[in-house]
């Protein structure tokens, strides 16, 4: 996931809170909504549908990405080993 939110541009918005331009530029501010939008569609294709509720009311692409990096990124030594186990067993 994180290759395509590169190659479309936008994984900036998953790695900070981009704020949201002022409205006297129009331009950037519909680049901005464009961008956030697309980043956020991304992430959605790419979860499982059991997901997507865990990251309903998550309104930035910056909020998702930290929503499924703590679901998934561990750092407990429990979770560690059991890990080492499945791949020694593979």
């Amino acid at each position: 996931m994180e290759v395509v939110l590169a190659n479309k541009g936008v994984w900036e918005y998953t790695q900070i809170d981009i704020p949201k331009p002022t409205a006297s530029n129009e331009q950037a501010l519909s680049q901005w909504k464009k961008d956030k939008t697309r980043a956020r569609r991304i992430i959605l294709e790419g979860v499982r549908d059991d997901l997507v509720s865990k990251l309903h009311g998550n309104e930035t692409p910056f909020a998702m990405w930290k929503t499924l990096t703590n679901l998934f990124q561990s750092s407990s030594d429990a979770k560690k080993l059991e890990l080492r186990d499945k791949l020694g067993s593979i």
